[in-house]
């Protein structure tokens, strides 16, 4: 006797599909299929090729098996988009476990943030990092946001990187307490006119 939906849903997520399951995209009432309950916890076949199956919001097979970390090493879809362009990789670089092969910074979603901004803000970028100067729509740069996460590199020299008032990567260092000792950049100016130097002493005390 065939299993409904749920059924199948039930087995994927705590028990173990028949080798031979190929209905992957037998799907509930939000579009969540049996191929999303079985990456939940990391019981696809090594075969599996249906990653771009999504609900209702877009979430992909891929977006799930990401957030569990259950990837396959080789895994390589990582524009894959759910709604509101959120891809695979930002999901993974949310999680910090993008492969150490990964190039795809650029990816966007609809607000413009970037794969490197979701993991500059956690503090996942790699040491080889270079793009500092991928930007949102407003303008706020990677280095904007490693910047106020305080997950600048030591070596760091991109300052006057400015979104799209004016504000330098070091205004919003400035405004978080995360500049570097020594740093010697204070005259830089954002488009009201405010220098770093002014906006440090709002918020901080200099020695």
């Amino acid at each position: 006797m065939n299993k409904t939906v749920k059924e199948y849903i039930d087995i994927a997520i705590n028990g173990t599909l028949p080798p031979d399951f190929n209905q992957w995209d037998l799907a509930d009432k939000d579009g969540d299929t049996v191929a999303h309950a079985a990456a939940i916890c990391g019981n696809l076949p090594a075969n599996f090729d249906k990653w771009s199956l999504a609900n209702n919001t877009g979430w992909t097979v891929a977006h799930v098996a990401a957030t569990y970390r259950h990837l396959p090493a080789d895994f390589d879809k990582w524009d894959l988009a759910d709604n509101t362009g959120w891809s695979v990789a930002h999901e993974t670089a949310e999680e910090g476990s993008l492969p150490d092969t990964f190039n795809q910074w650029a990816l966007a979603d609809e607000d413009g943030d970037t794969v490197a901004h979701i993991a500059a803000s956690l503090g996942h970028l790699p040491d080889s990092f270079d793009q500092w100067n991928l930007a949102d729509y407003s303008g706020w740069t990677v280095a904007h946001i490693a910047a106020y996460y305080n997950n600048l590199p030591d070596n760091f020299s991109q300052w006057e990187l400015a979104n799209n008032t004016g504000w330098t990567v070091a205004h919003v260092a400035a405004r978080a307490g995360t500049l570097p000792v020594g740093f010697d950049k204070w005259e830089l100016m954002n488009n009201a006119g405010r220098t770093v130097e002014q906006v440090y002493k709002q918020y901080n005390k200099l020695h």
